[in-house]
């Protein structure tokens, strides 16, 4: 198990302003859309992807192994001779979950790496920073790792962007309903980081009746500081309001700072409950014994601790695309940890269904066929996911739905009632209902062929 160091910055608000300035221009000077014929990142041999991660920095634990991931199925795929005669290379750049890198790094890999597509970046509010221009040069953005709706609700304003997670506000609509049904008599509040993903999750509560009272039983923090300020007085407001139920709705990192602090000053509330981004056993388990605690300790803290999932769980050993994923894992992934949990199960998946795609585009490979083919054909897209990606026209919202699930004392997340039971709804004000999606059997070979 990796020991997990959190660093403070060494950049200044100003400097950072310059840079994100300063790579903007840079940006813009070069914003000129490719002809079909002649996109970037595709030849008769090869085709380059590009990703932004925080490798580095309080955001990094977990969300890091995700890339390592990705590389290690499309290692896989290419030992199988690629897509159509073509390798896929990934090329990572480390955006440290700060804006003005995410900016920076986009230019180097649009502007030197020359690639075909972004597939897989990961956050919210460093995403926003790019999302514009990407979206300008007609690059597609495909399968990010971000489930902040308004990136995907409306196809007009950021045509070649597809969602790779299901919203925030569907997974805080399907879980607040099960939390309001099930612990409607104990005072629920919530902990949350306040940008997009943060008031993103808020929105869905409340669509599924639950508010929060600022300052009291709704408790917030800026992303990035959860290590510094140690939510200290997030986590003593919510003990003194009388709280009960704490949602948190935040990065990985920060949830293992809330639950230790919470334990250090005497707050046990009775449930836990974590949007699934940032729940992820392993990752909080690893924060947690960084910081003295011991893994058969964490592991009871983590205990009952509720969440949800699109997927099946990383620690069901009877699912059959998490027994294919682990085995291409073992083989294939060269990351400095390949410990096998959510963030690389969500890995393998991004870059199972980016082969799909562009299995499904054909030899003809170009950056507007991959988006219409996405927009058309993507919803017939498979994958480990319990239910089917929303694509359309009309839509690029990723994953429909979620499953409700509990950690038990093995840190795996199962069902909380007898059966699994997959619930389905919109990023609007439509109704939680019962999915009735069966997902398709995985290839044998474990490699999809496209829709």
């Amino acid at each position: 198990m990796n020991v997990v160091k959190f660093h403070p910055s060494l950049s200044k608000p100003g400097f950072l302003t310059l840079v994100a300035g300063l790579a903007v221009g840079a940006l813009a000077l070069s914003s000129l859309p490719a002809n079909a014929a002649s996109d970037p990142g595709v030849t008769d041999t090869e085709i380059v992807l590009g990703m932004q991660l925080p490798q580095s920095g309080p955001a990094s634990p977990g969300y890091n192994k995700v890339d390592d991931a990705m590389r290690a199925y499309f290692d896989y795929v290419n030992s199988k001779g690629g897509v159509n005669g073509r390798m896929i290379r990934l090329e990572v750049e480390d955006d440290a979950y700060k804006a003005g890198l995410t900016v920076s790094t986009a230019s180097k890999l649009i502007n030197q790496k020359k690639v075909f597509a972004f597939v897989g970046s990961i956050g919210t509010q460093t995403h926003i920073s790019v999302i514009k221009d990407i979206n300008r040069r007609g690059i597609p953005d495909i399968f990010v790792n971000s489930g902040y709706s308004g990136f995907y609700t409306d196809p007009k304003k950021y045509p070649n962007t597809f969602g790779g997670l299901g919203t925030y506000v569907v997974e805080a609509k399907i879980l607040g309903k099960y939390l309001k049904e099930t612990y409607g008599d104990k005072k629920i509040g919530i902990l949350y980081q306040t940008d997009d993903f943060g008031r993103n999750a808020v929105a869905g509560f409340a669509t599924a009746g639950l508010k929060f009272t600022p300052k009291e039983t709704a408790a917030t923090f800026i992303a990035g500081t959860q290590g510094s300020l140690g939510l200290v007085s997030q986590m003593s407001q919510l003990k003194a309001a009388g709280v009960e139920v704490v949602i948190i709705a935040a990065v990985s990192s920060a949830s293992a700072v809330a639950i230790s602090t919470a334990a250090k000053i005497g707050y046990a509330p009775k449930k836990w409950a974590i949007i699934s981004v940032g729940a992820d056993a392993t990752t909080i388990q690893g924060l947690l014994y960084a910081g003295g605690v011991p893994f058969a300790t964490s592991a009871a803290m983590l205990t009952g601790v509720i969440s949800a999932s699109h997927a099946p769980a990383a620690g069901d050993s009877s699912d059959e695309f998490v027994t294919a994923f682990k085995k291409i894992n073992d083989d294939f992934n060269k990351g400095p940890s390949k410990a096998w949990d959510n963030n690389v199960l969500q890995g393998m998946n991004a870059a199972y269904l980016t082969t799909e795609a562009l299995f499904g585009v054909g030899k003809n490979l170009t950056r507007k066929a991959l988006v219409s083919y996405l927009e058309t054909k993507g919803s017939s897209l498979s994958s480990a996911a319990l239910v089917p990606l929303g694509y359309s026209k009309a839509t690029h919202e990723a994953y429909t739905g979620f499953w409700v699930g509990a950690y038990d004392a093995s840190t795996v997340l199962k069902p909380v009632g007898t059966d699994r039971v997959v619930y389905t709804t919109d990023s609007g004000s439509g109704p939680v209902t019962v999915s009735t999606y069966k997902r398709p059997a995985m290839p044998v070979d474990a490699l999809p062929k496209g829709a």
